[in-house]
């Protein structure tokens, strides 16, 4: 017998949209990157669909992975064809096929989450016991964090933030014990990002002041990569465990940065604008900055797959995965003669890949990564733990600042999985102890006081 009751659709209007944008994008993408004639010319078109694709079907959802990964490489593709420096060169067909379907493999495995509200105490999965005092652990980890610190300092013999300001030269490269810096910086990655989401979760001050302490001491170290991972790993952990930040406030962020990054910049290196060969004075400074590491990007890459034999399968792009006095040497001729410009090193995760494991090895990892970062996002709207939180804000920054380097492969950054599953559990236990203690605090000052009788 038939119900006569309401029909329900097994996927919801939104996601159906999605979903058909999905498959216009890629039959569209794979149109422009492989119908004959000038590839070049049609980059624009490509352009606009993965905006729009962006706009509407994934509405600019700054924490999904997708939108992370795809903004800086459209910006790569719109700089590559406007050529604003006197170095540009043209793209080559194969460099720009292999960023369109690397483009297409994060569409094709990108999940779309349904968006659902949970409470903040329901959405936390309750923590396994342990014998041991979850303060009195977390305190051991402080004690070990200053104590490998002071060591650095002592070894080296200077602060690279003063040594920079007292003489002009950080020496941040050769900064920290070698071998074992790596794995330093991503413990206290991971401990900041910690501390901050039991600060947003318990509203304890202290946890705060961590935080802020181990930020700190990025600054003080010259550590910029660490700074540029731990803010953004905060914005992504703060929006998952408080509340988004809209979108105008991203971008009134970004802007400042741009203006901040110019200044010091300029101050640093001088004028981008004769380094990158910008001769318009109409382009403002945190436009040729961008520029510069945007376009450079796709052209090293583009020089590597068109004047060298790679790839050469020599297991090369893991390297960055081991400590360093276990990566065997490199000849630096290898990566720094397919450079257009030798002041403009950075090449995307593309580079080395590609360098190692050819087209299969680039379009394999992009598969993989962004799979994986997807199917963490799904976990954001149901329950998760803080180690789920940690490594999503890892694989995330991993996506997003793909254009930049491989930091999927690279241990100061990837490792922080690790600290985050080691010290996951004991952070849970310690946000309960916290609220517990917020909770007996509050009962007794509600008791009213009891004074002497006479």
């Amino acid at each position: 017998m038939l119900s006569n009751g309401p029909k329900r659709f097994l996927i919801s209007r939104r996601a159906l949209l999605e979903l058909v944008l999905r498959a216009a994008l890629i039959i569209s993408l794979l149109l422009i990157a492989f119908l004959p004639g000038d590839l070049e010319g049609r980059i624009p078109l490509a352009i606009a669909l993965v905006f729009l694709y962006l706009a509407v079907g994934r509405r600019f959802d700054y924490l999904d992975p997708v939108v992370g990964y795809l903004c800086p490489w459209l910006l790569i593709l719109f700089f590559s064809v406007i050529k604003l420096s006197r170095f540009a060169i043209t793209i080559h067909r194969s460099t720009y096929i292999l960023v369109l379907v690397s483009i297409i493999c994060a569409v094709l495995v990108g999940a779309r989450t349904r968006q659902t509200t949970i409470s903040n105490e329901r959405r936390w999965l309750p923590p396994k016991r342990t014998r041991w005092n979850a303060r009195t652990f977390f305190k051991a980890i402080d004690l070990f964090f200053v104590a490998f610190t002071i060591f650095n300092i002592v070894q080296a013999g200077y602060i690279p933030l003063v040594r920079g300001i007292a003489t002009g030269d950080t020496g941040y490269l050769d900064f920290g014990i070698h071998g074992i810096f790596g794995l330093y910086l991503a413990m206290a990655n991971a401990l900041a990002i910690i501390y901050l989401i039991v600060y947003l979760r318990t509203g304890r001050r202290p946890y705060l002041y961590r935080y802020a302490g181990i930020f700190f001491v990025f600054v003080l170290f010259v550590s910029r990569q660490n700074v540029i991972s731990s803010g953004v790993e905060s914005i992504i952990a703060y929006s998952l465990v408080r509340r988004k930040v809209p979108l105008k406030k991203i971008a009134i962020g970004l802007a400042t940065s741009a203006i901040l990054f110019s200044i010091l910049g300029n101050f640093r290196s001088g004028s981008i604008r004769e380094i990158a060969g910008i001769e318009e004075d109409w382009v403002p400074d945190p436009v040729v900055w961008l520029y510069s590491y945007s376009y450079f990007n796709i052209a090293n890459v583009d020089n590597l797959i068109t004047r060298s034999n790679a790839p050469y399968y020599d297991g090369s792009s893991f390297n960055q995965l081991l400590p360093s006095f276990l990566r065997p040497e490199s000849n630096p001729d290898d990566y720094y003669g397919y450079l257009l410009l030798i002041n403009f090193n950075v090449a995307s995760y593309m580079f080395p890949v590609y360098d190692d494991l050819g087209e299969a090895g680039v379009l394999a990892l992009t598969l993989i990564a962004i799979y994986l970062t997807s199917k963490k996002y799904v976990m954001v709207y149901r329950r998760f733990s803080i180690s789920q939180v940690g490594t999503y804000c890892v694989l995330y920054f991993c996506a997003a600042f793909s254009f930049f380097f491989n930091f999927w492969f690279y241990l100061p950054v990837i490792f922080q999985i690790f600290f985050f599953y080691a010290f996951g559990n004991s952070s849970e236990i310690l946000c309960l102890a916290e609220k517990k203690s917020s909770q007996w605090t509050t009962v007794l000052k509600a008791l009213p006081s009891r004074g002497c009788e006479d």
